[in-house]
């Protein structure tokens, strides 16, 4: 396994990040777990989960599984999703960060969160409301840094302008959906992260399962299949150019004798950008399959041919985030 530096952070993390997301929802708990253990013994230092994950029955797990290794992981979580029927059960507000980091703390039976991030924007709360609790959080030693996720450039150059004002803690990270077909951080997000030195989590390695392999062109769609599930999705991916880039990319693999999901992670750990790349799946076969993928090498020649197919895939919609505005100010500060 490899170790890099976490953004502006001396914390070190491995490549590869154990998404903990379906998996604790999807499977019973003992095989879940062992999912967790193998991570570890793979040399995986890093784990990803959140509080909306099973409505935090996924922190509980990943907490259960971490008796007795807790103090050589690395663990994200998140806050931001609804977790109640009250008002102030969701956001970015004061009262809300500190009841959810309780919360999680209490789930994952640990005294401190590596790196809690902001699932979404809030645009009711004041962002100094935000970043002030975070600090604050920091300071009391139950966080030790702070990120985003889906943000937008702009959204995160004005916290880290925010945090600079008031000398608060900044962020550290962002995590994002990133992979073959779907190149938009590209064009903002990544020449920002580079000239802060912000770490990138990726998510989405396999764009939602059109990067295993299952989908052909004139084929019907796999049974149970994501995209037999969404009509919207499928209207939105589902071209011509999309199937000229499978094709090409299943001969690429063939070429090195790997599978086109080996690939996909391959084409992210040659981005310099690109800190760790988040594992995911809802079978314990899902991760098993790709313990191994840091050893893939993949020629030069061949990645660049592949940003020359996929150089389309750049201009798309910002994925999963509809949240446009930032977070406003708080008009009572100077």
């Amino acid at each position: 396994m490899e170790y890099v530096r976490f953004g502006n952070s001396g914390m070190q993390v491995s490549r590869l990040c154990l998404g903990f997301m379906d998996l604790p929802n999807r499977v019973e708990e003992e095989e879940a777990i062992g999912v967790v253990h193998s991570a570890l013994d793979h040399g995986i230092n890093f784990i990803d989960c959140a509080d909306a994950y099973g409505r935090g029955h996924a922190e509980e797990v990943l907490g259960r599984a971490l008796v007795g290794r807790r103090d050589n992981v690395v663990i994200a979580t998140k806050f931001w999703v609804r977790m109640g029927e009250g008002p102030n059960t969701g956001g970015c507000s004061r009262l809300h960060i500190m009841e959810a980091v309780e919360a999680s703390l209490r789930r994952l039976q640990t005294d401190y969160i590596d790196l809690y991030l902001l699932h979404h924007p809030d645009p009711k709360t004041p962002v100094e409301e935000t970043l002030s609790t975070l600090d604050t959080l920091i300071k009391q030693g139950k966080v030790r840094y702070i990120g985003v996720c889906n943000h937008y450039a702009w959204q995160m150059a004005h916290m880290l302008g925010v945090s600079a004002l008031h000398n608060w803690e900044p962020l550290v990270c962002i995590q994002c959906r990133y992979n073959i077909l779907d190149r938009a951080i590209e064009n903002e997000t990544v020449p920002f992260c580079q000239r802060f030195n912000i770490a990138t989590m990726i998510y989405g390695p396999l764009c939602g399962g059109l990067l295993t392999g299952i989908y052909r062109r004139g084929e019907p769609l796999p049974e149970g299949a994501r995209y037999k599930r969404s009509e919207f999705e499928r209207k939105q991916e589902f071209d011509e150019n999309l199937f000229d880039i499978l094709e090409e990319l299943e001969k690429i693999a063939g070429d090195y004798g790997i599978a086109l999901t080996d690939l996909a992670y391959a084409w992210l750990l040659t981005k310099p950008y690109v800190t760790s790349v988040i594992m995911g799946g809802s079978r314990a076969k899902h991760y098993q399959a790709l313990w191994d993928v840091m050893e893939v090498q993949i020629n030069p020649e061949d990645i660049a041919r592949i940003d020359e197919l996929s150089q389309i895939r750049r201009y798309r919609p910002f994925a999963n985030q509809p949240i446009i505005q930032g977070a406003p100010l708080a008009l009572n500060r100077l």
